[in-house]
C-alpha cells in the first residue's frame, strides 16, 4: 500500500500506523512536504513512487487524498486501485481566508503564513496557482471515497459532486467528522469491496455506525502494561525494596504498641468491673458466686498477660527483621557503587572503542563515496532512460505537419535558453523529435497541450511560459527570420519578445562591447539565468547595479522569477559590492 497524509499529517499519524499494526498491511507512508507544500509538488511525490509500480492501493487521507487523485489522472496505465479518505476536493475554492482582499495580498507578496495544529510554514504563490489547476482531478482508477456528513473542513458536497460525474467513483457516507477517527474501522470492508469490484452502500455504513454506539470511540490497542515483576527490576530495585520492608515493618510496630496500650486499657475496665461486681457480692453475702467471678478474673488477667507478651514477642521480631533487613540494603549499597565504578571503567573502555570505530567508518565512507555517487548516476541516467522511452513512444501522435519535418542532420539548438527548460526536460523534447526553435516556434494552442500532456509536465505549463514566443526570440537572435539577417545586440523587439518593454535601459544602461562579467558570483544568478540575462542585454555588473525597484520588478517580470526574487536577493547591492572588489 502507498499511502498519502494530509497537509498537517505525517508518515506516523494514526491512519498508517492502524493499518501497518492492527491490520499488517504492507505500507509505504513518504513524507508529503519532502518536494514542497503545493498539490504540484505533492503530487510529484507520488508520481515517484508510482513509477516504481508493485501498489495494489494507493490511500490519500485529505490533502493526499487530492494528491492521490491527481497523480492517478497523470498515470492511468499504472495498475491500482484508489481509497480517499475525505479527499481535498476543490482546494483553491475551499482554502482559509481567499476573501478577495486576502487573495490580493498574498499574490502581490508571493508568499503568505500559516499557522496550523502544529505547522508554523510560510507558502508562496505558487500553492495556489497550482491548486486552482489541481483542485478538481479525475481519477483514472477503481476508486472508493469514505467522506464523513459531519465535516468541517472539507465539504461532503465536494465528493458528491466527483462521485456524480465519474463511473469508476463510489462514494460512502459516514456519520463521522474530518478526521475520521471513528470510522478507520471500516477501512477494511471498503478496501476489500474496492479490490475484488463488489459494492458496499454509504446506507450500510451510517447504520452501523448509528447503531453500535459502544464502539463509536474505538481506538487502537494500547500496549499493556508491564508486569509486575519487570516493572519492579532495575539497577536500584534491591536497596529501594529493604528500605521500603524497614518502613513497613516500623509501622507495624507502631501498629503493635497501640494494640498493647488498647488492652491494657481493656485490662484495667475488666479489673475495675471485677471489684465492682466483687463488693456487690459481698453487700449480698454471696461467697461463693465471688469466689466464682474471683477465678473468672484471674484467668482473665492470665489471657491478656500472655497476650502482651506475645506481642512484644512480635515487636523483637519484626525489629530484628528490620535490622537484618538493613544490614543488606547496606551491603547491596556497597555492590552497586562497586559496580558503578566497574560500569564506568567499561564506558571508557567502550568509548575508546567507539572513537576508533568511528574513524574506521570515517575511512571506509570516504573510500566508498565516489562509488556510491557512481552508483547513484547510473541509477538516475537509468530512471531518466525509462521516462525517455516512454515520452519517445508518443512521437506518432504529434502533428509533424504543424512542427514540421522530423530532425535529420540539422544541427540541433539549445533549447534550455527557453525560460521553462531545463536540461531533462529538452533531453525529452529531443525524445520526441523537437530539437530546434523552428519547431518549436509553431507551436499552437493544440500543439502545446498535446506536448505539454506527452511531456508529462503540469498542466498549461507550455502555454503559460509561452516558449512558441521565445522561440522566435531566440530565431531572430540567431538572425533567422523575416525581421533581420544577422542578430541586433540588444534589439529593442528582442526586448520586447522576452517580456521585457518595461526595462529602463536608460536607468541601468546598455552593455554595447563592454566585456561581459561573471554573473552567477551574485547570489541568486545561476548559469541558467546568466544566458537569459544575456540574451536581455544585461551583462555586467555596473547594469544590476543601477537597478532601483521599478526596473528590478520588469527585469524579474523578464526572467520569469519569483515575484519581488531581484529585490529581496539584493542583486543591485551585490553587484556594487563586487565592484568595490
Amino acid at each position: 500500500m502507498l499511502f498519502a497524509h494530509g497537509f498537517e499529517g505525517s508518515p506516523t499519524g494514526s491512519k498508517p500506523t492502524y493499518m501497518k499494526e492492527a491490520l499488517g498491511w504492507d505500507v509505504i507512508a513518504p513524507k508529503m512536504s519532502e518536494l514542497g507544500w503545493s498539490i504540484a509538488s505533492q503530487t510529484e511525490v507520488l508520481i515517484h513512487h508510482l513509477d516504481k509500480g508493485g501498489f495494489d492501493l494507493v490511500i490519500g487521507s485529505s490533502m493526499g487524498g487530492l494528491a492521490v487523485a491527481n497523480a492517478s489522472s497523470m498515470r492511468p496505465q499504472a495498475e491500482t486501485r484508489l481509497l480517499l479518505i475525505a479527499p481535498a476536493f476543490g482546494l483553491s475554492e475551499n482554502w482559509e481566508g481567499m476573501e478577495e482582499t486576502g487573495r490580493s495580498a498574498w499574490k502581490t507578496t508571493g508568499e503568505r503564513r500559516y499557522t496550523g495544529f502544529e505547522l508554523d510554514i510560510v507558502l508562496p504563490w505558487e500553492f495556489m496557482e497550482s491548486a486552482e489547476k489541481m483542485s478538481w482531478p479525475i481519477p483514472a482508477h477503481p476508486t472508493a471515497i469514505m467522506h464523513g456528513k459531519f465535516d468541517e473542513v472539507v465539504p461532503i458536497s465536494f465528493s458528491r459532486k466527483v462521485a456524480e460525474n465519474c463511473e469508476n467513483v463510489s462514494l460512502h457516507e459516514i456519520d463521522d467528522g474530518h478526521r475520521m477517527k471513528k470510522s478507520m474501522r471500516f477501512i477494511p470492508e471498503v478496501v476489500s469491496n474496492l479490490i475484488h469490484g463488489t459494492e458496499i452502500s454509504s446506507f450500510e455504513i451510517s447504520e452501523v455506525v448509528d447503531g453500535d454506539s459502544s464502539n463509536g470511540d474505538e481506538k487502537l490497542e494500547e500496549p499493556k502494561e508491564l508486569s509486575p515483576e519487570v516493572s519492579e527490576s532495575g539497577d536500584d530495585g534491591g536497596g529501594i525494596e529493604n528500605s521500603s520492608n524497614i518502613e513497613q515493618l516500623e509501622a507495624e510496630m507502631k501498629n503493635l504498641e497501640v494494640e498493647i496500650e488498647r488492652k491494657k486499657e481493656a485490662l484495667k475496665t475488666s479489673k475495675r468491673e471485677i471489684l465492682s461486681q466483687q463488693k456487690a457480692l459481698e453487700k449480698d453475702n454471696l461467697e461463693e458466686e465471688k469466689e466464682t467471678l474471683s477465678i473468672e478474673a484471674s484467668d482473665a488477667i492470665i489471657k491478656a498477660e500472655e497476650e502482651v507478651e506475645l506481642a512484644k514477642e512480635e515487636v523483637e521480631k519484626a525489629i530484628k527483621r528490620a535490622d537484618e533487613e538493613e544490614a543488606e540494603a547496606e551491603d547491596a549499597r556497597l555492590i552497586a557503587e562497586i559496580e558503578e565504578i566497574e560500569a564506568k571503567e567499561a564506558k571508557a573502555d567502550a568509548d575508546l572503542a567507539k572513537r576508533k570505530l568511528d574513524q574506521a567508518i570515517k575511512k571506509a565512507e570516504l573510500a566508498g563515496k565516489d562509488a556510491e555517487k557512481f552508483t547513484d548516476e547510473i541509477e538516475k541516467e537509468k530512471r531518466e532512460d525509462l521516462i525517455l522511452e516512454r515520452i519517445g513512444q508518443r512521437r506518432g501522435v504529434l502533428d509533424w505537419s504543424k512542427i514540421g519535418a522530423n530532425f535529420q542532420g540539422k544541427n540541433p539548438d539549445d533549447l534550455t535558453m527557453i525560460n521553462g527548460i531545463d536540461e531533462f526536460t529538452q533531453k525529452k523534447l529531443n525524445s520526441l523529435g523537437i530539437f530546434t526553435y523552428e519547431q518549436i516556434s509553431h507551436f499552437d494552442s493544440e500543439i502545446s497541450k498535446e506536448i505539454n500532456d506527452s511531456l508529462e509536465l503540469l498542466p498549461g505549463k507550455i502555454g503559460e511560459l509561452a516558449w512558441a514566443q521565445q522561440a522566435t526570440t531566440m530565431l531572430k537572435l540567431k538572425g533567422v527570420g523575416k525581421a533581420s539577417s544577422k542578430p541586433e545586440e540588444d534589439s529593442g523587439d528582442v526586448i520586447t519578445d522576452l517580456s521585457a518593454g518595461q526595462i529602463n535601459w536608460t536607468q541601468i544602461g546598455k552593455a554595447g562591447d563592454k566585456k561581459s562579467d561573471e554573473l552567477t558570483l551574485i547570489k541568486g544568478i545561476d548559469a541558467e539565468t546568466q544566458k537569459k540575462m544575456k540574451v536581455l542585454g544585461i551583462r555586467t555588473f555596473n547594469q544590476i547595479s543601477r537597478m532601483d525597484k521599478e526596473t528590478a520588478e520588469a527585469v524579474n517580470g523578464a526572467l520569469g522569477l519569483m515575484p519581488g526574487r531581484v529585490s529581496k536577493m539584493m542583486w543591485a547591492e551585490q553587484a556594487k559590492k563586487l565592484m568595490e572588489k
